[in-house]
């Protein structure tokens, strides 16, 4: 790595101009090479930055030392990082403190060259030595952080429904739904997604970004605002709103006419059917369609016809990586009473090692096991991220081998163990 500078620092403005500061301004100029962003006008850089300050992010640069003319200018990275801390639901309504990675870019002309290697295994490195239990991220490419020991804990559907004449529920819904304007989801939504983040294995605290989407504020795709979004909220019988959708009409060309959800978020079970009701209900749309649905939602069994909801994709979307075996699996509860010894395998080795997990049906005791107590299953540390909130089944991931089952039976045990009582869902990217 002696042809490269590493550098930590966090966002910032130059006081004097009131801009970001030349460092910040070269970080995003970098990542907008590396996600494909057109590039940023002085005021959405602005209001990019000022959200970036305010979910405080770290970031880190790497810097060529050799520069070439009429290449893009030295001050710009070849690969960035950026980490910062969110509360997360590990079951059961418990928030733990998590260390979430984001803005990894290597550009193309720098890579083979370790840089995302020393990155990633710096970060967490640090990340145990300052207690935290598990690091997690969002992927753009599915292969290449399981070699850092990182396992998909949470999964998002995109569905489409159909909201044609004829759609109808089970059970009529509360309808306890107004329209308000969007501008009111600025301190509502952060309120009301506190509480759902609760009731949800895996939710985690939200970035500055959900609410100026929400509200209108941003339109990802451009930087700037979005007039064109509307928002309705419910409210519980003591007229407190307990959820919230925030959708957009995606425009006449589209046929069937179709409602685009940005967000949609509902504490109660009464409030996620009587917000979907309101949807079907909109006059001159005969589809609904969301791109952050969970993987167990209840709407096909609330409608008469649950053809009328289509799965059209699914994809990872936590990835979870843990970073202190014994912390981590003490800090989420446990439903099942019963005791299982894992051999967990890091190649890194941050984690790795044989623990005897014996829970109370509460709560879990979590030891090192000696060499001579037999491991029930057999697992990487990969595995264990994506057994973590109990989204993935380690019957399946046994029968894939993913998993080694030592002893018979073991595989079904460890399932009933480490499930939380519902799939885990995280409405939340990074």
């Amino acid at each position: 790595m002696t042809n490269y500078r590493f550098e930590n620092f966090k966002p910032a403005f130059d006081e004097s101009t009131g801009a970001p500061d030349e460092r910040t301004q070269g970080y995003f100029a970098s990542t907008s090479v590396g996600f494909h962003d057109a590039r940023s006008t002085d005021d959405a850089l602005k209001n990019r930055v000022g959200r970036a300050i305010a979910d405080g992010r770290n970031l880190t640069a790497v810097y060529a030392k050799q520069e070439y003319e009429h290449a893009l200018d030295a001050g710009i990275p070849v690969a960035t990082f950026a980490w910062f801390e969110k509360l997360v639901n590990v079951g059961g309504g418990r928030l733990v403190p998590g260390h979430l990675i984001t803005w990894v870019t290597v550009r193309p002309t720098h890579r083979r060259r370790g840089l995302l290697r020393s990155l990633m295994t710096t970060d967490l490195a640090e990340a145990k030595a300052d207690g935290y239990p598990f690091a997690a991220l969002t992927a753009t490419e599915g292969g290449i952080y399981s070699r850092f020991g990182f396992g998909v804990a949470t999964w998002a559907h995109t569905i489409e429904v159909d909201t044609s004449p004829g759609f109808k529920m089970v059970h009529e819904p509360d309808r306890r739904v107004e329209m308000c304007l969007p501008s009111e989801l600025r301190e509502l939504a952060p309120k009301i997604y506190g509480e759902f983040m609760r009731t949800s294995p895996g939710a985690m605290e939200r970035q500055q970004t959900y609410v100026e989407r929400a509200t209108g504020a941003l339109n990802t795709d451009t930087g700037e605002a979005d007039r064109g979004v509307r928002a309705a909220l419910h409210f519980n019988e003591q007229g407190e709103a307990d959820g919230y959708v925030s959708y957009k009409f995606a425009g006449w060309s589209k046929n069937p006419p179709t409602i685009e959800l940005i967000d949609f978020v509902a504490v109660t079970d009464a409030a996620y059917a009587s917000l979907w009701s309101f949807l079907a209900a909109i006059d001159l749309s005969t589809r609904v369609t969301f791109g952050e649905s969970a993987e167990d939602s209840p709407l096909p069994w609330l409608l008469t016809d649950s053809r009328r909801v289509r799965t059209v994709s699914t994809e990872d979307n936590i990835w979870i990586r843990i970073l202190d075996v014994k912390a981590a699996l003490e800090a989420r509860p446990w439903y099942v009473p019963g005791t299982l010894v894992l051999e967990i395998d890091d190649s890194l080795d941050l984690a790795g090692g044989r623990f005897m997990i014996t829970s109370d049906g509460e709560n879990a005791v979590v030891e090192t096991a000696s060499d001579s107590t037999p491991a029930d299953l057999s697992l990487g540390i990969a595995e264990l991220g994506s057994l973590y909130f109990g989204g993935a089944d380690p019957v399946i991931l046994a029968r894939a081998g993913r998993i080694d089952e030592n002893v018979p039976g073991a595989a079904v045990r460890a399932s009933a163990m480490f499930s939380l009582g519902r799939m885990p869902y995280s409405p939340n990217g990074f």
